[in-house]
């Protein structure tokens, strides 16, 4: 006759039970990995009386590339490994002492200034947002205003100078960097337009009177609440996850680098190489592409943790790039690659990856970066002829680029709805001139000739205020604003 089982036993087995289940989390499983590979810095280096050479706003130009710009910061450490972001402060950037000051007059700055380098991670670490990304791309250029309290990052197309994001500094400073960012593209004869600005520099725009369109939204994970790291949704995601991971199965290992704790050149050439074989590949793969940055990974350590991959091989195959957003308190992952040949799911892995290793910081923000809306939302100060083709325009663009396919990859991992925020296109001057919106489209890496002729055909009526913005360019109308 069996024995029956006491209820004391009874507890005593489910709770064994729900212990082992506990420890079959994937998100357990990846933190255990990636905790032992990440310091317990107990001290941290103040970079605040780092500062640049020159006493007038200039730019910061990413011109150099390979591995002589990579900064030497050895000493540096993150602040601590519980998450902590430091609280913005109002103090200025210190007045110039670097060695550079042979190139102040010339206005422009490499990544081998250091001084340079280290004030614009500053001003990003308290105030980078997820439009910021163009922080880490060699193409474009940073001015900074005479007070040290605030940048622009920027790149230049047919004389329009395009902003990427919010400027760099606090709401009170806006006024002040704009007002002499323009006495600067002024000599230059350059105009302006703002790509992926926040709701809270949209509200500046709007009070002074800027023409804004709502572009779309920008996508968040937290890693907190997350049904996919929690294992209550994704199944395939978590089970493939562990497929990977599996010793017996795909093998594959996963590595932490943080540059901020220690440089280590052999990790950093892996991942270039990874990320040099992801860009090939793409660069060949058909299919119209928006949105292109191409990084130079390791250019601001200080903001940067990168989670990557190995093969059985021990050769690296996949990397995340996570990088510190001082405005939300967060991080945003980009890029985030597999190499060629890598298995299946590396991608998945290394989001899932980046989550475990927040939910262990006590981060709850994780941009996935823009998505683009099917059609754009609120338009401000636009004349309706020319809001109508604006919004025809964007609805063709959507079609042909694919933008779907982003869509579908965001939701499969449950993005937190009350932590996405709408993220605008912003011009200064009023109506976008058409120089401007095609220097916006190449700067998408967006054919507008083959977008309107295409839809509306070359003598439509639709296409007459254009037509007349070409003709006032022509006879040099169409001034910079």
């Amino acid at each position: 006759m069996p024995t029956k089982e006491t209820g004391e036993k009874r507890c005593k087995r489910c709770t064994l039970k729900q212990e082992a289940t506990k420890k079959t989390l994937l998100v357990d499983e990846i933190s255990e990995i990636l905790s032992r590979q990440l310091d317990y810095p107990t001290n941290t280096v103040d970079i605040s009386s780092v500062s640049i050479s020159s006493g007038s706003s200039y730019t910061l130009h990413d011109a150099v590339q390979g591995e002589e710009c990579v900064p030497r910061i050895k000493s540096a450490k993150l602040h601590g490994w519980r998450h902590s972001v430091s609280t913005p402060s109002k103090q200025p950037i210190s007045r110039p002492t670097s060695q550079s000051t042979r190139q102040a007059s010339a206005a422009i700055f490499t990544l081998e200034d250091l001084a340079a380098v280290r004030a614009i991670e500053k001003l990003a670490t308290r105030y980078g947002r997820v439009s910021h990304m163009s922080v880490l791309d060699p193409r474009y250029k940073f001015f900074v205003n005479r007070a040290r309290t605030a940048a622009l990052s920027f790149k230049v197309h047919n004389k329009v100078a395009l902003v990427m994001g919010d400027p760099l500094c606090e709401p009170g400073w806006f006024a002040n960097v704009l007002a002499e960012f323009k006495e600067y593209r002024r000599r230059l004869g350059w105009s302006i337009a703002f790509i992926g600005a926040s709701e809270v520099f949209t509200e500046y725009a709007k009070e002074h009177g800027w023409t804004t369109i709502q572009f779309g939204t920008e996508r968040v994970l937290n890693p907190m609440t997350n049904d996919v790291l929690n294992e209550r949704a994704g199944k395939r995601i978590i089970v493939q996850s562990k497929q990977l991971l599996n010793p017996s199965k795909a093998n594959i290992s996963l590595g932490l680098y943080v540059p901020a704790q220690g440089e280590d050149l052999d990790v950093q050439r892996e991942l270039v190489r990874v990320y040099d074989s992801w860009r090939e590949k793409r660069n060949r793969a058909a299919g119209a592409k928006a949105f292109i940055t191409v990084y130079d990974p390791f250019s601001m350590p200080a903001l940067m943790m990168y989670i990557y991959t190995r093969g059985p091989d021990g050769v690296a195959n996949g990397f995340a790039a996570i990088r510190r957003l001082g405005a939300n308190q967060g991080y945003h992952i980009d890029p985030c690659i597999a190499a060629p040949g890598a298995p299946r799911g590396i991608t998945d892995l290394l989001i899932v990856a980046a989550m475990a290793l927040l939910h262990s910081m006590r981060v709850s923000y994780l941009s996935l970066g823009f998505e683009p809306s099917e059609t754009l939302a609120d338009i401000t100060r636009l004349s309706p002829p020319i809001e109508k083709i604006t919004r025809a325009i964007y609805k063709r663009t959507f079609k042909q680029m694919l933008f779907q396919g982003k869509q579908m990859f965001h939701e499969k991992f449950k993005p937190d709805g009350s932590q996405g925020s709408p993220l605008f296109v912003l011009f200064p001057a009023g109506a976008p001139s058409l120089r401007q919106l095609v220097a916006l489209y190449r700067m998408s890496n967006i054919s507008i000739r083959k977008l309107v002729f295409a839809r509306f055909g070359k003598n439509s009526d639709m296409l007459m205020p254009v037509k007349q913005k070409i003709e006032e360019q022509r006879l040099g109308m169409d001034r910079p604003k």
